[in-house]
């Protein structure tokens, strides 16, 4: 069976996470991707430390299965042929400040006279409407805007930065959903729209937990002091005697009553109508922690997985990534790899999530493109010659790359 979007061709316009990760789930689904990039520079994530050969590991990890168009859109023919390109392509991605693609004259308002059914994917810090539409943020700013980085951290401490981009990747997610409904809806009708994804309504979807205190019990969340922040005592932290760490999510009464009896702690279980834990008793939680505090503390993580894993309490031992980079079932679910690049040569990649029992994803189609690697054969795809290449070229409208055979 076909991948899924065999046949779909989509304008990528992005740069650094969110939209490349977006367009990298795409990809490995089979659209064929035109990364379209700045012939002098392209993607600055090419840039970013460390490297494996000549190219940056992350730009490696997130642009596979897509070619590099390098082309400039500042000039008047490097417009033509990107409008050209639009106009036969079934989408398009871009991530610049709202009102960038208007200048340009590249707008959705406009590639939607030249190409009806084109699906035209903005990805922004605050979306194209609103009082800050005008606004440029990273991950940081927009965790701070929404009120989840003030909630993130220990209760005594100041609010921490959390080890992974997640808004850039939820954004991600959103911008991938919104584009396939399209794309659906598209071959319903034969009319493609406007998706308007921003880093700030992403968050803000998230909130779903924290929102309730607010309306409900008219109360700010508390850091690191609610019930899945680490409020209670069967659903937290707790460092091991050699200096480790576990983690317990007994939530559900079952797994709870589990624990605890394990632990010796049966003093602390109450008669439980809920099937999970519903709410939160400073008092009685915070006594249940300290005497799980001490209860770990006595053994080594070992002798904890020993006692913990076959009771099926809803225990993990908490790794490293580098530990997590070299786990059985990470590597039995294809999730970490061996690849292959003809610039980078052996390389270890991740896999995909997406598991697919007719159609599965193929992670080596394209290897990630050095900067405008496929110019000249996206060109003579549209009909130009050689001559014609070689005048685009002295013209700065394109550029291509010499490391690797771009014809």
């Amino acid at each position: 069976m076909d991948q899924p979007l065999k046949g779909f061709r989509i304008l990528d316009l992005t740069r650094l996470i969110p939209g490349p990760f977006c367009t990298m789930i795409l990809a490995d689904l089979g659209a064929d991707i035109i990364k379209v990039e700045e012939p002098s520079s392209g993607d600055y994530e090419r840039q970013i430390q460390p490297a494996i050969g000549p190219m940056a590991y992350r730009f490696l990890l997130l642009n596979r299965n897509k070619r590099s168009l390098a082309l400039n859109l500042k000039q008047e023919k490097g417009k033509e042929i990107f409008l050209e390109l639009a106009r036969k392509s079934d989408g398009l991605v871009e991530g610049f400040r709202p009102g960038t693609m208007e200048r340009l004259g590249l707008d959705f308002k406009r590639l939607k006279d030249l190409n009806p059914g084109l699906v035209y994917c903005s990805m922004s810090s605050f979306g194209h409407t609103g009082p800050y539409r005008t606004k440029v943020a990273h991950d940081l700013n927009i965790l701070a805007a929404s009120g989840i980085l003030h909630m993130t951290g220990s209760p005594h401490g100041p609010p921490v930065i959390p080890g992974v981009p997640f808004i850039d990747i939820i954004t991600a997610l959103y911008a991938t959903i919104a584009i396939l409904s399209a794309l659906m809806a598209k071959r319903e009708t034969g009319v493609g729209q406007h998706l308007d994804i921003s880093m700030f309504d992403s968050a803000f979807s998230l909130l779903f937990d924290a929102a309730r205190y607010i309306w409900k019990d008219e109360r700010e969340p508390g850091r690191g002091n609610e019930r899945l922040s680490g409020a209670l005592a069967n659903y937290n932290i707790y460092e091991t005697k050699d200096e480790k760490s576990l983690t317990v999510a007994a939530l559900e009464t079952k797994y709870k009553k589990r624990l605890f009896q394990v632990l010796g702690m049966e003093d602390f279980l109450e008669d439980e109508d809920e099937m999970t834990s519903t709410g939160v008793s400073a008092d009685k939680e915070r006594k249940a922690k300290e005497a799980m505090k001490r209860i770990i503390a006595r053994k080594t993580l070992k002798e904890w997985h020993e006692i913990l894993d076959p009771a099926d309490c809803l225990y993990s031992p908490m790794k490293t990534v580098s530990e997590a980079l070299c786990d059985e079932h990470a590597i039995h679910r294809e999730m970490i790899g061996d690849g292959h690049h003809p610039l980078c040569g052996s390389y270890k990649h991740l896999g995909s999530a997406l598991k697919f029992s007719e159609a599965p994803v193929d992670l080596q189609r394209i290897p990630a493109p050095a900067l405008g690697q496929h110019t000249i054969p996206i060109l003579k795809e549209m009909g130009l010659d050689k001559h014609g290449i070689e005048k685009l070229q002295k013209q700065g409208v394109i550029s291509f790359s010499s490391k690797v055979d771009s014809a």
